[in-house]
């Protein structure tokens, strides 16, 4: 295996920290470092190599907006407002549902018939970009019937949840209205509305309604900074070095001899110091 494309270090960094000249525990390393990664994005609440980052964030109706991920290289793109992109029915009357989930990443429906029999079908968005690739798939299921209003990116669809398309058909909108009135702190990750004295029709404010406006940005950084790299060494040192032992004991004795082992609280909080100030507080 090879360590994930977001990694925080390499393969080659880590045994170079660890002081390690042969490959026969590659892989065991490789799983550390992925899992340092994953811990240290989780305890720093963002994604720390950079990336294209897909998300749609609840501003509070005020001038600026606060995205997850700093700090931002480039914004490809950001809008709100909600445009009908495509209509979805249910065709066979029978049917007891069909409900329709839009997550994130994927574009899912259940068809539930009047037997109880259930049929799920996922189409993610990195396999069909567009609602324009998306509909004929819909279509070809035959129990539903897909129409394109205005062909868009499918990660662009505002999410819903369980939506039944039974009752009556369901419009799946985007945001629509790009903005062009837009300045920012890239290096906080903070975007500022109406900056520059153009009419943008919001009055210099971001709209109120949770997850109404959609940004579509290159996030993280290009370069980690070395605290993060060494935190990520650390964790993964630990990992490697303590695969073997058990993690109750925490002393030893040989006869006359004893000694204590650092707990693993104790480790982590050396990584846990080096983080601090990375940390996304909310």
């Amino acid at each position: 295996m090879a360590v994930d494309e977001f990694a925080i270090t390499t393969l080659a960094d880590l045994k170079s920290w660890l002081g390690i000249t042969s490959s026969d525990d590659d892989a065991v390393l490789e799983t550390a470092i992925d899992a340092a990664t994953y811990a240290i994005e989780a305890y720093c609440d963002r994604k720390i190599v950079q990336r294209r980052i897909y998300e749609w964030v609840s501003p509070r109706g005020d001038g600026a907006l606060v995205v997850r991920h700093p700090p931002v290289a480039h914004v490809h793109y950001i809008g709100s407002g909600a445009q009908a992109a495509m209509t979805v029915s249910s065709t066979v009357a029978s049917d007891i549902s069909v409900t329709v989930t839009i997550t994130d990443n994927s574009f899912c429906i259940v068809r539930t018939e009047s037997d109880g029999t259930e049929t799920t079908v996922h189409s993610n968005f990195n396999q069909r970009k567009t609602v324009a690739e998306l509909a004929p798939v819909l279509n070809a299921l035959g129990w539903v019937s897909a129409t394109v209003t205005t062909n868009t990116l499918t990660r662009r669809l505002h999410k819903i949840v369980g939506r039944d398309l039974t009752n009556a058909p369901v419009v799946l909108t985007f945001p629509d209205q790009g903005q062009f009135d837009v300045t920012g702190d890239l290096p906080r990750g903070i975007l500022y509305i109406g900056r520059s004295g153009y009419d943008d029709g919001y009055g210099g404010r971001w709209p109120r309604a949770p997850e109404s406006v959609f940004v579509d940005y290159d996030g993280g950084f290009e370069t980690v900074p070395p605290d993060i790299v060494t935190a990520c060494h650390m964790i993964a040192a630990r990992m490697y070095r303590g695969r073997r032992r058990d993690p109750g004991v925490t002393t030893e004795s040989f006869g006359d001899y004893s000694y204590s082992l650092a707990t693993g609280d104790a480790m982590d909080a050396e990584a846990r110091a080096l983080l601090g100030p990375w940390k996304r507080y909310r």
